[in-house]
């Protein structure tokens, strides 16, 4: 019993052992955010997944393009 007793006191003395640990925040996406600032202009998430599609496909793009350029000037050296 006394056990029990300590137990329910150290619970008590630290409230946050009562949280939830499953309940999420909306994340913080800090890039949205600075492009936000930086434009001074407040982007929609349809706008947002729409920037973020097409910084994924210029990067793939950007890197078949040095892939292509290094294997070029790999095999046209002596």
């Amino acid at each position: 019993m006394d056990e029990l007793r300590i137990r329910s006191l150290k619970l008590l003395a630290d409230p946050h052992k009562l949280k939830d640990p499953k309940k999420r925040l909306i994340p913080y996406d800090r890039f949205k955010h600075e492009i936000e600032s930086r434009f001074n202009y407040t982007i929609d998430d349809r706008l947002y997944q729409r920037i973020l599609t097409t910084i994924r496909t210029e990067l793939i793009i950007n890197s078949v393009v040095r892939d292509i350029i290094d294997q070029a000037i790999l095999s046209h050296s002596p």
